[in-house]
């Protein structure tokens, strides 16, 4: 199960405590960010199948390995990028 399907039953099943019937509107109003009608249609249909069904928590706090642990070694990994793209640039761009 994908993370954006287990969010969807996850917010279904709170609106269902809720007393709210989940519908296509209520649950994209409810994601926040961007959450296409196709997956909320999907997600609404896998809740209703199964409405108690136990979703595993999302563990939104753990970082990809890629991802820098510090604002400073972000900071260092955008200059680097930026270093890289500005020498790409003026390899790409004729002399004047």
């Amino acid at each position: 199960m994908t993370n954006r399907l287990s969010e969807v039953i996850a917010l279904c099943q709170t609106l269902s405590k809720e007393g709210k019937k989940p519908s296509v509107g209520l649950v994209r109003s409810r994601a926040g960010g961007k959450l296409s009608i196709p997956e909320a249609i999907k997600g609404i249909q896998s809740w209703q199948a199964q409405p108690d069904q136990v979703i595993e928590p999302l563990n939104l706090t753990e970082k990809s390995d890629e991802a820098p642990a510090t604002l400073e070694a972000r900071v260092a990994s955008l200059e680097k990028q930026m270093l890289e793209l500005t020498q790409r640039l003026a390899r790409l761009t004729p002399p004047e």
